[in-house]
């Protein structure tokens, strides 16, 4: 039980760093096919591995890696000409104004994954938010992202049941 909740943590790790590993699917077919194992585990497992990879963005943002100031000037130079172009600096100004703005922001955008969450990460990191209201939001709105995805087959199991078909 523990080796499936540790490679599911694991595997949503990877899929931080890496976009061909995809968490989702692979916690449909886990959850599916893993006897012994609630599916709610399974999504909370998923929500901390991934906030654990994504942290790193969060550090990268507040410039605390060389790629993190790479990555911002190449973000900065391509939002001065795109229709984002003061997104940042009013998210950056609300956040230095009201934080629970910006954490509140952040755990909504983490449900769906939009805007996409890693550049979220990287954004909240760059606006300052703390280190501790980052990793709160992000696992209560990943949280509920991957719990709606792993509870997705026992949904689909339990809803034909209730409708009586």
């Amino acid at each position: 039980m523990i080796g499936w909740l540790l490679a599911t943590a694991g595997t949503a790790a990877l899929g931080s760093f890496f976009p061909l590993v995809n968490i989702e699917l692979y916690l449909l077919g886990v959850v599916s096919t893993v006897d012994g194992v609630s599916w709610w585990a399974f999504g909370l497992a998923a929500a901390v591995g991934q906030v654990a990879g994504k942290t790193l963005f969060y550090f990268a943002g507040r410039g605390g890696f060389a790629l993190g100031e790479r990555l911002l000037k190449r973000l900065e130079t391509k939002r001065k000409g795109s229709r984002w172009a003061g997104w940042f600096e009013k998210f950056h100004q609300r956040t230095v104004e009201r934080p629970w703005w910006g954490l509140g922001v952040l755990a909504l955008t983490a449900i769906p994954g939009i805007p996409p969450y890693s550049l979220m990460c990287l954004l909240s990191g760059a606006a300052g938010l703390p280190l501790l209201g980052f990793l709160a939001a992000s696992l209560l709105g990943r949280s509920a992202h991957f719990l709606i995805v792993a509870g997705a087959p026992e949904l689909l199991h339990w809803l034909p049941a209730a409708l009586g078909s």
